[in-house]
């Protein structure tokens, strides 16, 4: 089903996140942690998949690993688990619309963000017994990234997580408005390419990129580093989907929004068919 208008839609996603957040905390930790350990197996094979074009000689190893990370995006859609940058403009809008507080919005924030980091390094555990990326060159693409990421400006790194995560939650938030299944995949594809491809900051990406680089080239990254970008990624990922689209998208559609009486309608209505 498509969302024309999806602020409602959203909305009400917000409200039950919100009730699963204050009734089943763990729960709601699990799934961050699945949507973790989903970005964290993703990235890892995007790794693979960019060192052997590397390797090989390849100048399109970058189109290779950035084209398949969007895998990641549709797989958390479709198992409905909690990822920190799309939490954020969901959580954004529950607050705007008054299905939110603002402690719940940044209790929900803060669940998952560290949820999902959970489910990274469980996920890096397990993999680096597998034999993890195998032989890894000092030249390696992820290190290579990785290197980019830490020594970039602060600020710089905060505009890239604008962008990054205003490119995710439109991501999420334009599929709504199609009908065709694959239509609404190869959006979420072509707009995740977008970012990766452009090397914006996704601060639950680099969280899975830096303890995939640390496992298997401790020397390479210090915490002082991974710190370096991680502040002012998630700031930007926050300023990006909060502003960028949640607050974009309640001033251009909160005249869709349902009132109290005509949702209470809604529901009475599906209850109650009207008989012809």
């Amino acid at each position: 089903m498509s969302h024309t208008y999806s602020l409602d839609y959203v909305a009400q996603q917000a409200s039950a996140k919100r009730t699963v957040l204050r009734t089943a905390t763990a729960r709601y930790f699990l799934s961050a942690a699945f949507a973790g350990a989903l970005i964290a197996l993703v990235l890892a094979v995007s790794m693979r998949l960019g060192q052997l074009f590397h390797s090989n000689g390849s100048p399109y190893y970058a189109i290779a690993y950035s084209a398949f990370f969007g895998t990641a995006l549709v797989a958390i859609i479709v198992s409905k688990t909690e990822l920190f940058t799309s939490n954020v403009m969901y959580m954004t809008l529950g607050k705007l619309t008054g299905r939110v507080s603002s402690g719940e919005m940044l209790a929900s924030w803060s669940t998952v963000y560290f949820g999902n980091l959970a489910g990274i390094l469980l996920f890096t555990v397990v993999w680096m017994q597998t034999g993890g990326l195998g032989d890894y060159p000092a030249d390696h693409v992820a290190s290579q990234i990785a290197a980019v990421k830490t020594g970039a400006p602060f600020m710089k790194i905060f505009w890239k997580g604008v962008l990054c995560n205003w490119i995710i939650c439109l991501a999420v938030w334009l599929p709504m408005k199609l009908e065709n299944e694959m239509a609404k995949i190869a959006l979420v594809f072509l707009l995740v390419f977008a970012f990766f491809f452009s090397g914006f900051e996704h601060s639950i990406a680099n969280m899975a990129l830096f303890s995939l680089v640390v496992a298997h080239a401790p020397e390479a990254l210090s915490f002082a580093d991974i710190m370096h970008n991680m502040l002012p990624a998630t700031l930007g990922n926050i300023v990006g989907g909060g502003i960028g689209v949640a607050l974009l998208a309640f001033m251009l559609e909160r005249h869709t929004l349902s009132t109290p009486a005509a949702t209470a309608q809604k529901q009475a209505d599906k209850l109650n068919p009207a008989i012809s």
